[in-house]
């Protein structure tokens, strides 16, 4: 099903908005058809995730806030695009798909991992008066690929034929419905979705540079609007994927040493402080340890995220 206009009061859950340039974007809608001014909540997944993932996060959400999350292109239900998978073309295509349904601003941005710097970019391209506050889920930003590397070719090593969210346990600790962790899983394993995951990670040290020269970390750019940045514990997965390689026999050696020498030389120096560097994007920011979560906060403390979703949004009205 496509839609071109007047989607926030459209009845159907679901389905394609077409941009003019061409393309589309498979969007999810959840919530209260949305009131005059009312700010509207868009969800932005991370590296080779869709919008699936938000999945709980949309369900448990108050009922009262319109929220839209949705496929990247190239994900999902998304058809590719022919342009490089950067940030800044990613948020480009968004806004460019929002502004083509009449999704107005405010809008409310909430990035996981990678989509931390989706979400920096869309504060750059829709303007700070468009945003009315920011909720980082275990984000990523500019600093963060530089400076921490993180080893995915060890992290595929030690899954081997293995499954990574069965071996981090997320398959088991989680709050998705059955039919939501199948569509989770459908669209992972689509052929479309690890090319698209592929071309976004060539490009991450790249998008990572642009957005660092936009100095949002220097400027305060959102001024008193408010941010909050929630932070899982990715040492959790990664130490469960370390004591599943040892004791199963897969893991050599030297990835077993190497991802040690990541989590101590590295995670542990730098992640805290590079997620709290976030908090510097507004004087009116706030961070939050979940502390039931690996990376994967939506998938496992939804709650934690929706609380943080709902003060933003009945301050801003």
């Amino acid at each position: 099903m496509t839609f071109s206009s007047n989607w926030e009061q459209c009845e159907a859950r679901e389905g394609i908005i077409e941009r003019p340039n061409g393309g589309g974007l498979f969007v999810f809608t959840r919530g209260a058809p949305r009131q005059p001014k009312h700010p509207v909540v868009i969800f932005e997944a991370g590296l080779g995730e869709t919008g699936a993932c938000w999945a709980a996060v949309q369900r448990l959400l108050d009922p009262r806030i319109r929220s839209y999350a949705y496929d990247r292109a190239g994900y999902g239900h998304s058809p590719e695009s022919k342009t490089p998978r950067s940030a800044v073309n990613v948020a480009t295509e968004l806004l460019d798909t929002l502004q083509a349904a009449n999704i107005s601003p405010p809008y409310i941005l909430v990035g996981h991992s990678y989509g931390g710097i989706l979400i920096r970019e869309f504060l750059a391209a829709a303007g700070a008066g468009a945003i009315a506050g920011m909720v980082f889920v275990d984000a990523n930003q500019e600093n963060t690929h530089p400076q921490l590397r993180i080893p995915f070719h060890i992290i595929r090593a030690l899954c081997g034929e293995r499954d990574y969210l069965d071996v981090i346990g997320l398959l088991h600790e989680n709050a998705f419905t059955q039919e939501e962790l199948s569509r989770i899983r459908i669209d992972e394993g689509l052929p479309t979705s690890a090319r698209t995951f592929e071309k976004e990670g060539a490009l991450l040290l790249e998008s990572s540079a642009a957005l660092r020269e936009k100095r949002q970390l220097d400027t305060c750019p959102l001024e008193m609007r408010p941010v909050t940045v929630i932070r899982g514990d990715s040492r959790r997965d990664l130490e469960r994927l370390v004591m599943a390689a040892q004791e199963s026999g897969s893991g050599r050696q030297e990835n077993l040493q190497e991802m040690n020498e990541f989590l101590t030389n590295r995670l542990d120096i730098f992640d805290r402080d590079l997620q709290m560097q976030q908090l510097r994007l507004s004087g009116n920011s706030r961070f939050v340890q979940a502390t039931n979560s690996g990376h994967a906060v939506m998938a496992t403390e939804p709650e934690l995220i929706t609380s943080e979703i709902l003060a933003i949004w009945e301050a801003s009205l």
